[in-house]
This record gives structure tokens, sequence and C-alpha cells, in this order.
């Protein structure tokens, strides 16, 4: 059971984290060192290393995409929201 607890336990911690970035390559980065770690601790494997290379993986995929902080409200003006 702690085999599982853990990992899963790293993994909530960095996705709750990681709609506080400002920017996608954060979040994927965190995002990726949570999942990183939920798997491979599951699978037997060494959580750090997991956890970068997820972490890792993440940040390269989010730093490819562009973050769109405008919304319009209801009159049609924009404004940025990030």
């Amino acid at each position: 059971m702690r085999k599982v607890l853990i990992p899963a336990s790293i993994a909530l911690e960095a996705l709750s984290l990681a709609g506080c970035a400002r920017n996608y390559a954060g979040e994927g980065g965190l995002a990726g060192a949570g999942v990183g770690a939920a798997v491979s601790g599951i699978s037997g494997g060494d959580i750090a290393t997991g956890a970068a290379i997820g972490g890792a993986v993440g940040a390269a995929a989010g730093s490819q995409v562009k973050k769109d902080c405008w919304r319009r409200d209801s009159d049609g003006r924009r404004y940025r929201v990030c």
C-alpha cells in the first residue's frame, strides 16, 4: 500500500502546484514530474529519477505551447487574465 500511496501523494501535490505557474513550461514541468513520480513508483522504479525525467519531458512539451492570456468581456473588450 505504501508503494502506491507515496507516489500518488507526490503526483497530487505536483499537479496541484502546476496550476500556479505563469507559463505552460512550468505547468508542464510540474505535471510531468508528478506523473513521472507516480508511474515510476507504481512500476517499482526510482521515484526521483521518474520525477526528473517526467519534469524534463513536461517542461519541454509545455514550452512549445503558446499561452493565451487574453479574454473578451460581454462588450467585446479584451482584457489580460495572466
